[in-house]
């Protein structure tokens, strides 16, 4: 467990200077979130740019190779990718308290009403978007490095807005839309624990997938 701990302290320090252009990018989403009107936009798009974070500490090893580093630790390559996952995870924490902080802070300066249910749904879904946009991208940076694959760092994205295009191409997606938020509007402590589940499991799925590729890959 130890050494899982050190291998996400090592992302973490290899991403630290990653972390100072997170403000700018949250200074950007509240910038649209507020020129919209759109809370949930703001709180979507934190996340969004956590994925970046996400990304960049595979960027950073690259440049400073120090994936030959993990070749002489005492560290197992199952042990490297539980670390990597976990410094995604503990990623996601504070920026979607970031992105709950700043939703209810425009809604409450600009006075748009946004209801508890809406609020934690939208939470939940940006959550998800996240662990998502991470378990399809980590899998394939351990496959084929950062600088090969940083195209397939919107993938996630493409996926998403071809999903809700073919869901809005229903003709009863709007019903079905308003009965899964009335069933929520009555349930609200379920969507943050369905949200939560969800990104655990996908991440969980994820991971599991990248050791697969990985501890197959000569480093």
């Amino acid at each position: 467990m130890n050494r899982i701990l050190n291998a996400a302290k090592l992302d973490f320090y290899a991403a630290r200077s990653s972390l100072m252009l997170s403000s700018l990018m949250f200074i950007l989403a509240i910038a649209i979130g507020a020129a919209t009107k759109q809370p949930i936009i703001t709180m979507v798009l934190v996340m969004v740019f956590a994925t970046y974070l996400g990304g960049t500490v595979f960027s950073t090893h690259e440049k400073n190779h120090s994936d030959k580093l993990y070749g002489i630790l005492p560290l197992k390559k199952t042990e490297m990718i539980v670390g990597r996952y976990l410094y995604a995870l503990v990623i996601s924490v504070p920026s979607i308290v970031i992105a709950g902080v700043l939703g209810r802070a425009i809604s409450s300066i600009l006075s748009v009403t946004i209801d508890s249910a809406t609020f934690w749904i939208a939470l939940s879904l940006a959550f998800v978007y996240y662990c998502f946009s991470v378990g399809v991208s980590y899998p394939i940076y351990f496959k084929f490095s950062f600088a090969k694959a940083y195209i397939f760092t919107m993938l996630p994205m493409y996926l998403v807005v071809l999903a809700v295009m073919l869901i809005t191409r229903k003709s009863n997606y709007l019903n079905t839309l308003s009965q899964f938020i009335n069933f929520f509007n009555s349930r609200t402590y379920l969507a943050p624990i369905f949200g939560i589940l969800g990104g655990l499991i996908l991440l969980a799925v994820s991971a599991w997938i990248a050791n697969l590729i990985y501890t197959r890959k000569e480093i």
